[in-house]
């Protein structure tokens, strides 16, 4: 998964760097600009700024180490081991806004809480930190996190029918993973984080006007970072239909890929906010259903 990961974000780097030498060099896309931005009264598909609400139903696969991994610790299955549920549904938000008379920039802000704990048993050994588990000993675990994410970004091309953009965001990710285990000998509590990470991305934009009030868009935002102790990569990807029948309001369907792993070895990382021993690998992906407030 590391290595999808890492070769999507390189593959983004690309298209984006290209993107943006043609953006500069073709004179077509300077004098769409000009054509754009001259008349203060043009008529806009775009919105000045919106909030967005909704429900994503989420299908997870994800991995916990507590410490570090092949040194005494080994990779926990969290669904099929440990018990988490694999679907989860979650009460999504988020808003945006474009400041200025042309729309080409865009802010825009997100929030999602993705909360689970179970109580399993054990169906095989466990070994964390040099210390095996049995099979048939009772876990109860815990795996919380939130994505809350800010973006900048600017129109490189906008037409009526088509906008494409690209930005810069942040990731912030508060995280809390740990593991109880009961056994003949008395109960154990293992520590895995309790902190909230900050990850920055790369981000790409599309919006597509298909007919009158019918339009597709897409985004990818991605990164990768070695920082001392720290290793972390994220892939967000975004597709989907959104219909809007009055005004001030719209309807969409959206399908969303997310993949986040990040790997902390130690308490004095320049990093900020790793200060634990472990490693989260976290995929989930599903569709969000949601209903926008234009202005």
């Amino acid at each position: 998964m590391k290595a999808t990961i890492t070769k999507s974000f390189v593959n983004l780097c690309t298209f984006a760097v290209t993107a943006i030498l043609l953006g500069t060099s073709c004179p077509c896309w300077a004098a769409e600009d000009s054509a754009i931005s001259a008349p203060e009264n043009q008529s806009h598909p775009w919105e000045k700024g919106a909030i967005i609400f909704g429900g994503f139903v989420a299908f997870f696969s994800s991995d916990l180490v507590f410490g570090v991994e092949g040194a005494g610790s080994g990779s926990l299955d969290a669904e099929d081991l440990l018990g988490l549920d694999s679907e989860l549904t979650v009460f999504r938000a988020g808003a945006m806004y474009r400041p200025g008379k042309s729309r080409r920039n865009q802010l825009d802000f997100s929030y999602a809480s993705y909360d689970r704990d179970s109580s399993a048993t054990l169906a095989r050994d466990i070994t964390i930190d040099n210390v095996t588990y049995p099979v048939g000993a009772r876990v109860e675990t815990v795996f919380d996190f939130d994505i809350i994410r800010g973006t900048y970004s600017y129109a490189f091309w906008q037409s009526d029918r088509v906008r494409l953009a690209l930005g810069l965001g942040v990731y912030a990710v508060p995280l809390r993973y740990e593991l109880d285990v009961e056994t003949t000998g008395g109960n154990t509590a293992v520590e895995g984080a309790d902190t909230t990470l900050p990850l920055p991305a790369l981000a790409l934009r599309g919006e597509f006007k298909l007919i009158n009030k019918l339009f597709l868009n897409a985004s990818v935002e991605g990164m990768y970072l070695e920082i001392n102790d720290f290793r972390g990569s994220l892939l967000d990807l975004n597709v989907g239909v959104e219909y809007r029948p009055w005004k001030h309001f719209g309807l969409g369907l959206g399908y969303n890929f997310m993949g986040v792993s990040v790997e902390g070895e130690g308490s004095d990382s320049d990093y900020p906010g790793i200060d634990f021993v472990g490693e989260v690998d976290v995929r989930f992906s599903g569709l969000f259903l949601y209903g926008k407030l234009s202005f």
